[in-house]
């Protein structure tokens, strides 16, 4: 049994639970139970909303492509899984922190408005236009298996109790370190309005939302959330999937429009020409959010390297940048400092104002860049 274990912590990467049922049988399907497996994977594609996918002009074969190109294969998605068996066969030191990750617990209901809160990696809490929204609140561990990627120790500091009433929540893509199903199922009486990429809304539905709380869009889609507020949903360079059949929901970036304040959230995703493209439909950004970290030279299609980290950065020139998607789970191999350490240096060499905050720490939108501080140790 722990040979089958210490195979399937190599191989889980954001992978979805067939794998590991797939990989393990029945020992792991009755440590979990099946009625989890089921729940965590969420809905299945049918009716009005498979007739919309269809008729998306980057849907074809039954998945979502990356534009421009093509999302990948069968065969080139084995290869996927081979190279992150492969880099998660390796144990190089500094992965994880060894003390717990520095913090502080703002109380989210006290966020005014005009405020946001990191969460840790994707997971933000903000108030904008008097309304309660929460991003991406994976608060739990990043894999359904108990004991696989769970968050660190300082970074999982917020639980689903602690998230107020939220008037939206916004959702990029469903992999499970961005759609976190405990949470989503404990604060679901709690969430007026659901936002998410195409597809997605299927797994909402599947743990018991009504249909007409949630709002699926397509890139470039705008939603009008208040009379000053719109959301816009923008392309990334990603993929999804829950199981093993990849790419069956679309993934997304997003753009606030805050009566004119520019709030860039970039989702997951490397590199592409979609970064300049958003700042050409855009003009002024006023705060981007960049995702950085979790990135291998194996997987550097869907994720940052510093390197085109630093171009993506160039490419939307922000007012102020920050950098997200670090500093709670350890979902590559990289020292989990780096990802912070090679921001700061990027930023600075390209002279756009970075903040790195502390998790739990408030952000005011108005100057965003007041909140960063070099909060994470010179030797992890």
């Amino acid at each position: 049994m722990s040979g089958l274990v210490d195979f399937n912590r190599r191989r889980l990467l954001k992978l979805p639970f067939a794998a590991a049922i797939a990989g393990s049988g029945t020992a792991v399907a009755a440590a979990t139970g099946v009625h989890h497996v089921s729940l965590e994977l969420g809905g299945s594609f049918q009716g009005e909303r498979l007739a919309r996918m269809m008729a998306e002009k980057n849907y074809r074969d039954g998945a979502f492509h990356n534009h421009p190109g093509g999302t990948r294969g069968p065969a080139v998605a084995e290869s996927r899984w081979k190279k992150i068996t492969k880099a998660f066969a390796e144990k190089p030191e500094g992965v994880k922190p060894s003390a717990p990750v520095a913090h502080q617990k703002t109380d989210l209901s006290s966020v005014r408005n005009g405020e946001m809160v990191w969460l840790g990696h994707s997971a933000f809490y903000l108030r904008a236009e008097g309304l309660s929204i929460a991003v991406d609140p994976a608060l739990a561990a990043a894999c359904p298996i108990p004991g696989f990627f769970e968050p660190f120790k300082g970074a999982d500091v917020y639980r689903a109790e602690d998230i107020p009433p939220l008037d939206v929540l916004l959702i990029t893509h469903d992999h499970y370190d961005h759609l976190d199903y405990p949470t989503i199922a404990a604060i679901r009486s709690r969430v007026k309005r659901v936002v998410c990429p195409l597809g997605v809304g299927a797994h909402f539905e599947a743990w018991g939302y009504d249909p007409e709380r949630i709002t699926e869009t397509v890139w470039h889609e705008s939603v009008r959330l208040a009379p000053n507020l719109e959301l816009t949903c923008l392309p990334s360079q990603h993929f999804s999937g829950r199981t093993m059949t990849m790419n069956t929901t679309l993934w997304a970036g997003f753009m606030f429009d805050i009566a004119g304040y520019k709030l860039y959230l970039s989702g997951d995703g490397g590199y592409g020409p979609h970064f300049k493209a958003v700042r050409d439909m855009f003009g002024r950004i006023d705060f981007a959010v960049l995702e950085d970290g979790q990135y291998n030279k194996e997987w550097s299609d869907i994720h940052l390297m510093p390197a085109d980290w630093k171009l993506a950065l160039t490419d939307i020139a922000p007012a102020v940048v920050m950098p997200c998607h670090n500093a709670k789970y350890a979902l590559s191999r990289h020292v989990w400092t780096e990802p912070l350490t090679a921001a700061l240096d990027n930023a600075r060499s390209v002279r756009i104002p970075v903040t790195t905050p502390l998790i739990g720490s408030r952000i005011a939108l108005a100057d965003p860049a007041a909140a960063g501080k070099i909060w994470w140790p010179e030797k992890p």
